[in-house]
């Protein structure tokens, strides 16, 4: 069966640098449009294809059927950002008459693309508008700031991207950033008709510092300068305050092309010739992904305008290929389920391998959960492996929750291996030579699968561990800082050995799970049941509770104590208080990511009967309520948008910064229209359980989380069973 094609609208076209983007990702553009004259003749002699031309206009009903939206739109301030009306906010804005498009075509993703400048723009408001609007349409909104330069082009051009989905959030992190930067070097022409500066209008500056964006400033243009007010020997410092004025080397990166630049003033040094010149109209183009084959304007004036107000091809053309594999992928293999084919047939005792073009019969979460059933019994095949091997396998497995990251990896690249045996599983990134991206694999497929089963797993992926996402394969002499030697030399050797004899892969996984199952069993503690919990009053429960949380356990995981005593009593409280019962609870993570790193609100998040954010809960146990927890509180609810923000925390707010933090919050509910509520965790509960028909429910739902919790220790769990016991005494 054919796959379908990706169809997208090219809104705010300009000169049609979405189009080349994911046209080259394989996506058909049917529709597009774009006010500016100029841009559209551009548009048509390239893609023959004359845009509409006035958003403002458009019918949305007569646009033809898309899958995704497009749109370099304008910055505009909204003048009643604030009163939280949904898309409605942005009356009056271009803006507007996307959403208009959005909410009549409701197409599966939107891609909106912006100056960094929107981020603070009206203080934020215009961000939050923007993301409330799409939000109240229905669709899971992230946004983030990427460089050009990350791209495979030496620019240095931020921009924010914005992302709207439908079912399944966007994760920017899967975003393939090349690890080296080129310099403007390999992107110049060799002969051409340059436009060279006379050394006497130019003054270079001595040993100059590449800087942490890539851009090497070499000097500056000799040009009339502010005399007056100026310290002596300070003139030549007002040159360089305008880019126009400045001039950078070939070896680094060029700065961003501003479309305010129409006379091409881009300056670079060139040190074989000892000269400086103007880069040229064709490698602006070039340094923004353009082919050499592009026709542009006429005019050069304009021609510098419009390359100006493009985008980086080559960084949206990465955006619609992870679209692709991270949206679109799963929807279409439903359209050709081979699995289901072959038990529709009874076809199971076949031992087949069927192969189709761009298409593998069992994914990654299938052979997964295969193998994992047919870990049960491994002892008719341990004796097929040398014994040092096992040894390996033993650390692996012994470690699996200390060193979740390597566990995961692992198992992630030992199952591609099987799948596909070709593949030199030791090159884990698409940057190495016949690489493959393994941490997308672990994010879409096995960590998922691995929380299915009930098995330790990493909040997102294995390869957001920093010892492993070095862009080195893993060979023997591997670099990465694996803490634990032993883990690390099993891990290394386990890779060879699969690559040396790949017929024993499916071998060597199979006795994984098998001792990952027994360590997983040898954790399970079942909780006890209490026979009359209704005698207890909220003070005793309250109590135990509190004992239970700030216990010396001498191990981690019990800071994910409190975070399932607030989860257990929403579990109540969406069922029995009024103003919850149209709200559900999304499912807990994991509590071990740092907040800035998390990709939630926090660490319990009520999602209200419009499918928006209602409340946020999180809890610092142990860490006192600091000036600092709020601002990245802050951060969260610009990002995501919750009508309240809970912080709980079993330490008292730093004395010293309560006046600046009460200031902050009422900042905070002024400019974005979110209450933060600050409290003690046991004065909370206390508070909570009162609202609550019966104390029971809540302690069977706490115990359930408590004995299901893969991120708690052994020791946890048994506290908790001795408290209940002596409950019963």
């Amino acid at each position: 069966m054919k796959k379908k094609t990706l169809k997208f609208i090219d809104l705010f076209a300009g000169i049609g640098g979405f189009r080349l983007a994911f046209e080259k990702a394989g996506y058909h553009c049917v529709y597009s449009c774009e006010i500016n004259d100029h841009c559209r003749q551009v548009y048509y002699d390239n893609f023959g294809e004359l845009p509409d031309q006035d958003i403002t206009k458009i019918i949305p009903k007569n646009i033809p059927d898309f899958d995704i939206l497009t749109a370099g739109f304008p910055c505009q301030p909204f003048s009643i950002c604030g009163k939280r009306e949904g898309f409605k906010d942005t009356r009056g804005t271009l803006f507007f008459h996307i959403c208009e498009i959005i909410e009549v075509k409701k197409p599966k993703v939107i891609v909106l693309e912006n100056v960094k400048h929107l981020i603070h723009h009206q203080q934020g408001k215009t961000l939050e508008t923007i993301i409330y609007a799409l939000e109240d349409l229905g669709y899971l909104v992230d946004y983030k700031l990427l460089n050009a330069k990350d791209f495979g082009v030496p620019q240095n051009r931020e921009r924010i991207i914005i992302i709207g989905t439908l079912n399944k959030k966007f994760n920017f992190d899967l975003i393939d950033i090349q690890k080296n930067v080129p310099s403007l070097r390999s992107f110049l022409d060799q002969k051409g008709n340059f436009e060279y500066l006379d050394p006497k209008e130019y003054t270079l500056i001595q040993e100059p510092k590449k800087q942490l964006s890539g851009l090497i400033f070499i000097g500056y243009r000799n040009k009339n300068i502010w005399k007056k007010g100026i310290r002596p020997n300070t003139e030549h410092l007002s040159r360089v305050h305008r880019q126009p004025n400045r001039i950078y080397s070939i070896d680094g990166v060029h700065p961003t092309l501003p479309s305010q630049e129409t006379s091409g003033r881009f300056f670079i040094y060139i040190p074989e010739e000892n000269a400086v010149r103007k880069l040229t109209l064709k490698e602006c183009y070039r340094i923004m992904g353009f082919p050499d084959d592009f026709i542009i304007h006429s005019s050069t004036a304009e021609a510098y305008k419009q390359i100006g107000n493009s985008i980086c091809v080559p960084l949206f053309k990465e955006v619609a290929i992870q679209l692709k594999e991270q949206i679109f992928q799963q929807e279409q293999s439903q359209d050709i389920s081979f699995q289901k084919n072959i038990d529709q047939f009874n076809c199971k005792s076949l031992n087949l391998q069927l192969e189709i073009t761009g298409m593998t019969i069992m994914n990654h979460r299938e052979k997964l959960l295969e193998l994992y059933d047919l870990s049960a019994e491994v002892s008719n095949i341990q004796d097929l492996i040398p014994s040092n091997y096992i040894d390996y396998i033993n650390v692996i497995a012994t470690n699996c929750k200390k060193q979740k990251g390597v566990y995961t990896v692992l198992i992630t690249l030992l199952t591609h291996k099987i799948l596909n045996p070709n593949q030199d599983i030791r090159y884990h990134q698409k940057n190495l030579p016949g690489g493959f991206s393994g941490r997308t694999i672990d994010t879409q497929y096995i960590t998922p699968t691995l929380k299915e089963l009930g098995l330790p797993a990493m909040a997102e992926s294995g390869w957001l561990t920093r010892s492993l996402e070095q862009p080195y394969p893993y060979t023997l002499d591997y670099n990465g800082n694996i803490s634990n030697k032993k883990v690390k030399e099993a891990f290394l050797n386990l890779i060879d050995f699969v690559e040396t004899y790949p017929n024993n892969t499916e071998i060597i996984l199979k006795i994984l799970f098998s001792e990952v199952r027994k360590i997983t069993e040898a954790n399970k503690i079942k909780i006890i049941k209490l026979n009359n919990p209704e005698k207890f009053d909220i003070a005793t429960i309250v109590n135990c509770l509190d004992y239970h949380f700030n216990f010396n356990y001498k191990t981690h995981g019990a800071s994910k104590l409190p975070v399932l005593a607030f989860y257990a009593i929403y579990q109540q409280l969406i069922q029995e208080v009024e103003r919850y019962k149209s709200c559900q609870l999304n499912p807990l993570g994991s509590h071990t990511a740092s907040d800035r790193t998390s990709k939630t609100a926090g660490d319990i998040e009520i999602i209200g009967n419009r499918k928006t954010l209602l409340e946020v809960i999180e809890i610092k146990q142990g860490k006192p309520i600091d000036l600092q927890i709020i601002r990245i509180a802050k951060d969260k609810i610009i990002k995501f948008n919750p009508r309240r923000y809970c912080i709980f925390s079993s330490a008292n707010i730093k004395v010293e910064q309560s006046e600046l933090i009460e200031q902050e919050i009422k900042k905070i509910r002024e400019t974005h229209g979110c209450q933060i509520i600050v409290n003690g965790i046991i004065p909370t509960l206390k508070y909570y359980l009162r609202l609550l028909t019966s104390v029971e429910n809540f302690i069977n739902n706490y115990s359930n989380l408590v004995e299901s919790d893969p991120e708690l220790q052994a020791i946890h769990k048994i506290k908790w069973n001795e408290i209940l016991f002596q409950l019963e005494i």
